[in-house]
């Protein structure tokens, strides 16, 4: 007696050829996608129009990305400090909670959200940051609640720690 079912084997067979069709399909979309460049790191803002209580201060972008998804925090930076004072990125963010929320596509991000409260300024800040990326520089503007109108900015990428011990061991 055979114990060969033709329908099981047809079940059998087209289970086995749609998971193979699958993988295929999910291999050769995945060759297409790209990470994006990492952007992750502090900046340095420099601008100008800035709001009368934020004139006096320096301003430090924090970013971190995962993926297209960013977070990030504004905050004072203090001018005698230099960044070999100060511990590496991952540890500030670890002292200062991501306070802005955003995306990152075509080279260019968003962050928006409410910064704490500045030492100069009286109350909390609303912020939306657009900039562009080229290589460790952003271009961008950035509007304040407290600003009239979108205040242009550069920054350049800091240095971290970690980037320093990879470039010493090379």
């Amino acid at each position: 007696m055979s114990h060969f079912n033709f329908k099981s084997f047809t079940f059998y067979g087209l289970a086995i050829g749609f998971v193979v069709l699958l993988f295929k399909v999910v291999t050769t979309y995945g060759h297409n996608l790209k990470a994006p460049p990492p952007i992750q790191g502090r900046y340095r803002i420099t601008a100008q129009n800035l709001p009368k209580c934020l004139e006096s201060d320096e301003l430090l972008l924090t970013v971190q990305q995962s993926g297209i998804y960013l977070n990030g925090s504004l905050l004072t930076a203090d001018k005698n400090v230099e960044l070999s004072n100060v511990t590496s990125a991952s540890q500030t963010s670890v002292q200062e909670k991501p306070s802005l929320f955003g995306l990152w596509q075509n080279q260019q991000f968003t962050l928006s959200g409410t910064t704490n409260k500045f030492s100069s300024c009286e109350r909390k800040i609303n912020v939306r940051i657009q900039a562009f990326v080229k290589g460790e520089t952003l271009n961008g503007k950035m509007t304040l609640t407290s600003a009239a109108q979108p205040i242009k900015f550069t920054a350049e990428r800091e240095a971290t720690e970690r980037d320093k011990e990879k470039s010493s061991s090379h």
